[in-house]
């Protein structure tokens, strides 16, 4: 009984995020605001949200195999995905610093609970506590900016500061304190996308959390975490941005090189995903400090690719499942000679790897060409060499998995659990996504592109 009512509930909770998502795909453009301009509703927000409904809709249903083989079904998991999903969409209509802040704690609270989802494991709610405690000081210092915004104004909504921006010259000594609190807001906002130096949590959280809560965290609030962090700087602080604009190509330099080096070391696939991801979290960056509308068009871009390409292989990770290795995390042995046992399972991950490194006829390319082109037109051109040339290096462990799938030996023969048909799914539409997006990509960049107008 208990069990049917909780698949009963996933289903119920990803139909209706997909039927949500649709229904805001179609609805008539135009912008609303709630609660004295608190809540914006217009083209932008409406793009963002279709977005991360999707993905999150895509996610649940990935997990319900996985959660029900581990005795972790409950119907709990799908409420608070739910839950994180509303913050998440409350944060990227925010029109006022406070909704702002309302948003991201929904969201994270939710997460926090998802993250020590499997309470019989130390290392589950290890990663639960890791991620609540340093996720609340990050939380702090999006207040202590805040506060600084609002002490030195008067208002927390957007539109008020914008306006108070766009004629001051006057008061220099506000303009310093604001300055400070953008700091702030920015660090909080880096920390929670894992970009590193702020990067020490996420691998530790990545590893200890069960796969079906880190396949969430792992790309859903990046999402909308950067639909807000764009609508701050790029509308509301657009003057202000000198110091931020440095700060942001700092940290998606260190982000480049702690992502693609560190995870070269890495054994464990959960670890090295969560490296891999601070590398992605570092282009997107770069992207941003283009400081232009290709920029943020090619932003938009890399965020939906890189949602589409850990679908695939998160999908992977939960399908190369044995009799023995289904209780410990999976590492690079897991994948040895996967070409083998289960060729199309092999030949997908291949895909999604190439897309990763950024190899054509690949989506992936095209996201991380139109990022590199859209920097150097905005003349950053030694931030870009320097991505370019470490993305090299990164693309060297995509190609070290893609040996273990192909190449590596194995001493006895290995049966897999027949891979799940939620799973099968997903990696088949995916895959054929990341290889129609790169032979015809015009219906993604007009839509990423609409949404860059929309800001600019």
């Amino acid at each position: 009984g208990k069990d049917r009512l909780a698949g009963l509930m996933f289903w119920a909770t990803s139909g209706i995020m997909g039927l949500l998502g649709l229904w805001l795909a179609f609805l008539e453009p135009g912008a609303s605001s709630a609660f004295n301009g608190s809540f914006i509703n217009d083209g932008y927000a409406r793009f963002a949200k279709v977005v991360i409904l999707f993905g999150a809709a895509a996610m649940l249903l990935l997990s319900q195999d996985y959660l029900e083989k581990n005795k972790l079904l409950k119907f709990e998991f799908p409420i608070l995905i739910a839950l994180a999903t509303l913050g998440m969409m409350l944060m990227v209509s925010a029109g006022d610093l406070m909704a702002l802040y309302m948003g991201l704690e929904l969201q994270s609270l939710a997460l926090y609970v998802v993250a020590s989802f499997r309470r019989d494991s130390i290392r589950s709610t290890e990663a639960g506590l890791k991620y609540f405690i340093l996720g609340s000081f990050s939380s702090a210092l999006l207040l202590f900016g805040i506060s600084l915004i609002y002490g030195s104004t008067g208002t927390t909504n957007f539109e008020d500061l914008s306006l108070l921006f766009a004629y001051t010259s006057s008061d220099i000594s506000i303009i310093k304190s604001v300055d400070i609190g953008l700091i702030f807001i920015a660090a909080a906002f880096f920390f929670k996308i894992a970009a590193a130096p702020l990067h020490m949590w996420s691998p530790d959280v990545y590893e200890g959390a069960p796969v079906s809560s880190t396949i969430f965290f792992a790309v859903i609030p990046k999402i909308a975490m950067f639909s807000v962090f764009l609508r701050l700087f790029q509308t509301v602080f657009s003057n202000l941005q000198d110091v931020i604009l440095l700060i942001v190509i700092f940290f998606s330099l260190v982000s480049v090189v702690v992502g693609s080096f560190v995870a070269l070391k890495q054994k464990k696939i959960k670890r090295l995903l969560a490296y891999s991801s601070i590398s992605h979290v570092g282009y997107m960056l770069l992207a941003f400090s283009a400081n232009s509308i290709e920029g943020t068009q090619a932003l938009f871009f890399y965020l939906v690719i890189y949602m589409i390409t850990s679908l695939i292989l998160w999908s992977i990770l939960l399908s190369v499942n044995t009799k023995d290795n289904s209780d410990r995390s999976k590492t690079l042995v897991d994948f040895s000679f996967l070409s083998a046992t289960n060729p199309l399972l092999a030949l997908t991950g291949l895909i999604a790897f190439f897309s990763l490194a950024g190899v054509p006829p690949l989506a992936g390319f095209y996201a991380k060409m139109s990022i590199f082109l859209a920097t150097i037109s905005s003349s950053l051109i030694f931030a870009s060499v320097f991505a370019i040339l470490t993305s090299v290096i990164s693309s060297y462990y995509y190609i070290r998995i893609i040996k273990s799938l192909y190449f590596e030996k194995r001493d006895n023969t290995t049966f897999f659990v027949p891979v799940t048909r939620s799973c099968s799914l997903t990696m088949g539409v995916s895959s054929f996504l990341l290889i129609h997006f790169f032979v015809n990509p015009t219906l993604l960049s007009l839509l990423a592109e609409k949404m860059a107008l929309c800001l600019f």
